[in-house]
């Protein structure tokens, strides 16, 4: 499957994902989806790396990939700052199922990924939606890529429209740190 996420750039669904562990940094609302453990490590990756990316003041939704094989290689998303109330929340589709793969840049260069508005909280807060905005939730999505382990790409009409984790909890963390491999506690 072919994909757009910025209105000229594409890239194509693979079958392999990041086997890389998210972290959901509840402190800076972001979601990161890399193997870099520090600032330092952090701006490395980025000159290695082509995508999306921080520019000036500036804080898109980054996808990152390798310069060789144009392969997926890390992903950072930020939490949306607008959350929907429950209602809009209760119309986030169900379908389809997420399908495990990764992304292949159609061409290596950068692009620009647009933060998403709308965070959509599922009860309990078991999976968080962040949409680009609320029009998204009228229309059915075409497909939910699993980029990474709980983190899926939403796409409606062959572009990205979204994103999703899946048992945000378990991911919780601050800064560049791992989150804990025990399963949290229920409070």
């Amino acid at each position: 499957m072919r994909i757009t996420i910025d209105d000229n750039w594409t890239a194509t669904a693979t079958g392999d994902p990041l086997h890389i562990t998210p972290r959901f940094d509840f402190r800076d609302f972001r979601v990161r989806i890399a193997e870099y453990a520090n600032v330092e490590e952090w701006q490395r990756f980025l000159l290695d790396t082509f995508g999306s990316g921080p520019w000036l003041w500036d804080t898109p939704d980054e996808l990152r990939f390798d310069p060789a094989g144009r392969e997926l290689v890390g992903a950072e998303f930020q939490i949306a700052g607008e959350a929907a109330d429950a209602e809009d929340s209760a119309r986030v589709p169900a379908t389809p199922l997420v399908h495990p793969g990764g992304l292949r840049a159609d061409e290596a260069r950068d692009f620009r990924l647009e933060v998403t508005t709308e965070i959509c909280r599922a009860p309990g807060d078991t999976v968080l939606t962040c949409l680009r905005d609320l029009d998204v939730l009228d229309e059915p999505l075409d497909a939910r890529i699993g980029i990474a382990p709980d983190v899926a790409l939403l796409v409606q009409h062959g572009t990205v429209v979204g994103w999703s984790l899946t048992d945000p909890a378990r991911y919780l963390t601050t800064g560049f740190a791992a989150p804990d491999p025990t399963p949290p506690v229920p409070a």
